[in-house]
């Protein structure tokens, strides 16, 4: 009669049956030189940023509060704006006036969350109210 010894069978992974999803985060991973890329592209791109920015704060700051203030969702009125700030506590919501480079610049600071908003220069007092999670501010 003949004996019969089982062989055990080890899988072995050539890479195949591995998920592209995989794949990618190892090479993410193992790849180095690919965080230099990153950082000189970001780098990149702020810096093309600056100067179309800088241009524009210097011949239509008017232009710029408009940006800012869609980028906060808020409205411009003749007579000042108002952006929402719901869930923000009147504490945690700080207002101040002053000037940059000869423009009027109201700085909105909400936390750790920060914009200096440029507003015209022919503003006299500033009048702020915060009602139902609405900035109220009035020149």
């Amino acid at each position: 009669m003949e004996e019969w010894e089982e062989v055990e069978i080890q899988a072995v992974s050539d890479g195949l049956d591995a998920s592209p999803s995989e794949l990618h985060a190892a090479f993410e991973i193992s790849g180095d030189h690919l965080a230099e890329v990153r950082d000189r592209h970001t780098m990149m791109l702020v810096t093309s940023g600056e100067l179309p920015e800088s241009h524009m704060a210097d011949i239509a700051p008017e232009r710029r509060l408009d940006w800012m203030v869609k980028e906060l969702n808020g409205n411009i009125h003749s007579d000042g704006l108002t952006i929402p700030l719901h869930g923000a506590t009147k504490d945690s919501i700080q207002l101040s006036r002053g000037e940059l480079d000869g423009h009027s610049i109201l700085k909105l600071q909400v936390g750790e969350f920060v914009r200096k908003l440029p507003i015209p220069a022919e503003s006299g007092s500033i009048d702020a109210s915060l009602s139902d999670g609405i900035l109220n501010i009035k020149w």
